[in-house]
């Protein structure tokens, strides 16, 4: 009989958060700017059909292991689906990714492992703003919303299958916030005129990236030792972070007067070349391969990240007497070339290398 009723009560839920359900649309009729701002966000890009990279490892995952990493993708991917208890990502709550009732129906927040730790309720509108409710919606209000507590179920931590750490952007981010009070929402979500952007900048605004780094070069002529300082002056956590496919490359290259090259920390692949200035997690297989994408991963090959305020220097011994100046320049990329390949990834706005630093000297007016 429990189990009937049980049942029963789950059927009802469903029936009832079916009526509720309304479209980013509906919203957007209202609130143009905001749904203007959204529909340029990842958050709306989350699903496979508008991310080719999620697609191709969503794709990949499935039929690697058998359909089982369909839910742990998707639960935070198209969250509305734990709502509706249906993972299919064409069904139309799941079409949206993100959207905005799964945000504005956090009636409260469990736990920080995934969007299932957010309960859902449809039938309320909830935000940082006091309830007032309107002919559109109820509403209420909840403290949370100004707080990182309510981002970090999606984005605080993962791990494999394998028990193995593949992201960890919440620890990241709380040593950051015991030093400066500052939250998610204070990047990631800055206020324009007074309202909250819904644009959530990130890695995908190429100028977001751009204001995160500091690079400093020392050149010492009698050495010839270069010193190449980055800092993270403008992230609350790693850089990178979040999956590990991401990766930050440090290209340093020496010209002679001529403008001609005559030194190069890497030519063609920064993991294999010079990993001094690599600046990544690196996943390996049981066999030591990598980069291999997390579900493959037995293990951690290598972990090098630029933390919130912490200079990293690399050095680098240039042995010639032509050097006119020196360049430095910071290169993200959304995963390693040999991975993007494997996936059949052609977006030029995936494969192609990001320049988000920019720093030269001239070591001639030095000497």
């Amino acid at each position: 009989m429990k189990t009937l009723a049980l049942f029963w009560m789950m059927f009802i839920a469903l029936l009832k958060a079916q009526d509720n359900f309304k479209s980013a649309g509906e919203c957007g009729e209202c609130h143009q700017e905001i749904y203007q701002d959204w529909q340029t966000s990842m958050h709306a890009k989350a699903i496979p059909q508008k991310n080719p990279l999620f697609k191709a490892m969503y794709e990949s995952a499935v039929i690697d292991t058998d359909g089982k990493l369909k839910k742990k993708c998707v639960v935070c991917h198209t969250p509305l689906s734990s709502v509706f208890q249906s993972i299919d990502i064409a069904e139309e709550f799941n079409k949206e990714g993100v959207t905005c009732q799964f945000c504005h129906g956090a009636e409260s927040i469990e736990g920080f492992h995934s969007a299932k730790d957010i309960k859902i309720d449809l039938s309320t509108i909830y935000s940082h703003q006091p309830a007032e409710d309107n002919e559109a919606h109820e509403t209420a209000h909840r403290d949370y919303y100004h707080k990182s507590d309510f981002c970090l179920p999606c984005h605080a931590e993962m791990k494999n299958s394998r028990d193995l750490e593949v992201c960890s952007t919440g620890d990241e981010w709380q040593q950051y916030y015991e030093s400066t009070q500052r939250t998610c929402q204070d990047c990631h979500m800055p206020q324009i005129a007074g309202s909250y952007s819904h644009r959530f900048p990130g890695t995908h605004q190429n100028q977001f990236l751009s204001n995160a780094i500091d690079l400093q070069l020392v050149y010492n002529n009698q050495t010839q030792e270069l010193q190449v300082t980055l800092t993270n002056s403008g992230a609350g956590h790693a850089l990178p972070t979040g999956t590990p496919l991401r990766m930050i490359c440090l290209k340093v290259v020496a010209y002679d007067s001529a403008g001609k090259v005559i030194w190069e920390n890497w030519k063609k692949n920064p993991i294999k070349e010079d990993k001094s200035g690599l600046f990544m997690r690196i996943l390996g297989d049981a066999e030591g391969n990598g980069p291999v994408p997390p579900w493959k991963a037995t293990q951690t090959l290598y972990n090098r990240r630029l933390m919130p305020g912490e200079p990293d220097t690399v050095e680098y011994d240039i042995e010639s007497n032509d050097i006119y100046d020196i360049e430095a320049r910071l290169i993200y990329r959304y995963a390693p070339s040999p991975l993007l390949k494997q996936f059949n990834i052609t977006d030029p706005h995936l494969t192609n290398p990001k320049l988000i630093g920019q720093k030269g000297i001239k070591v001639s007016s030095d000497l």
